[in-house]
Order: C-alpha cells, then sequence, then structure tokens
C-alpha cells in the first residue's frame, strides 16, 4: 500500500524529477505520465497537486528562482562590487556541478515550452537576475573598478551567458569539471571584457 505523502514534500519531488527529466532528456519530455512513473505514482496522484503542466512548470520557475537569489544573496559578502561578482560567477558553478540539474540549464530548457504564462515568467526571473547584475556592474563603474564606457546592460548579460554556455558545455559532459579551476579562466575572460586589470 502506498503512503501519502505531504502536499510540500510531494510537490518538492516532482519539480525535483522536473529538473532531472529537463537537465537530462529537454522539456518535451515533461509529461505527467512520465513524472507519475518517475515518482512511483499514478497521473491522479499528480492532478492532487497540479492542475495542468502549467502549473508544474510555474512551481519549478518559482524553485529555480528562489534557488538563483539565494546563490546571488550568499555570494554577496564584499563591499567590492567587482569581488561580488566574482564570488557569484564561482557560486553558480558550483552550484551546477553539485546540483547537475542546475537553474540556467533548466530555465533554458523550459523556454522551449510555448505557453506564454511560462516564458513571460522566465523573462521575468531572467531580468531580475540581469538587475541585479547590473547593480554590481553599474556600482564598479562608478568606483573606477571598470571601464567607463561599459554598457552595464550588456556587460550583465554577457555575465550571464558565459555562465550558461559553459554550463550547457559541461551539462553535455556530465559536469565534469572543477569549478575553482574553471573560475579563474572565465574571470580573466570577463575581466577583459570590461575592462579590469587581473589584480581585480
Amino acid at each position: 500500500m502506498q503512503i501519502r505523502k505531504s502536499t510540500a514534500i510531494r510537490r518538492q519531488q516532482i519539480v525535483d524529477i522536473i529538473r532531472n527529466i529537463i537537465s537530462s532528456k529537454g522539456i518535451e519530455h515533461v509529461t505527467i505520465s512520465e513524472i507519475a512513473e518517475k515518482i512511483g505514482t499514478t497521473k491522479g496522484a499528480i492532478y492532487r497537486h497540479f492542475k495542468s503542466k502549467r502549473d508544474i512548470l510555474s512551481l519549478l520557475i518559482d524553485n529555480v528562482e528562489e534557488t538563483l537569489m539565494d546563490a546571488l544573496d550568499n555570494a554577496l559578502m564584499e563591499r567590492d562590487p567587482l569581488q561580488n561578482l566574482k564570488n557569484i560567477l564561482l557560486a553558480q558553478l558550483i552550484l551546477a556541478k553539485n546540483r547537475r540539474k542546475t537553474s540556467f540549464v533548466v530555465v533554458m530548457g523550459a523556454m522551449q515550452f510555448s505557453d506564454p504564462f511560462i516564458r513571460k515568467k522566465i523573462l521575468k526571473l531572467i531580468q531580475k537576475y540581469l538587475r541585479r547584475i547590473e547593480k554590481l556592474i553599474l556600482n564598479a563603474i562608478g568606483l573606477g573598478l571598470i571601464k567607463k564606457n561599459i554598457d552595464p546592460k550588456m556587460s550583465a548579460i554577457v555575465f550571464m551567458g558565459l555562465i550558461q554556455s559553459a554550463i550547457t558545455v559541461w551539462s553535455y559532459k556530465n559536469f565534469n569539471f572543477v569549478p575553482q579551476k574553471i573560475h579563474a579562466h572565465l574571470w580573466n575572460v570577463y575581466c577583459q571584457g570590461i575592462g579590469v586589470s587581473f589584480d581585480a
């Protein structure tokens, strides 16, 4: 006889399974049947917690947002905005390595879902993340730590793109990398682009 799990536990279990499905197979494989099979329950049990695939993906995006913002907040330990950017880069790489179903991979996979509500929700999440990065870049410009002619919005997009592209490549290599080693190389590339000395 199957024991019913609490709503919070079951919903988190479903989110974890969806992350796994998206990062390993793609968004098109996120179905109620696939989720039920992975959990070892019935489709009806899944429908007790969610009305539709949209509801499931909405919860997933909320979970991704919480994960991303927590990692970002925890990396902000310094007064120096460049050091905070450097910390964020390392935090994102470590998160990818440890979780193997990283937020960026999941977000990009979920973007393929054609539902306008889900796409809008993901866009808001990405914009929120970019605004936080842009604010650090603006602070660095104000302190004279990087070139004044740098476009903060584009620099924030490049920062996110640097993380996204590296993590995407490593996801195909089963996350076989050492975050601290890759971090130094990626940070140096980014610093060159925004005009930071390598002492930063």
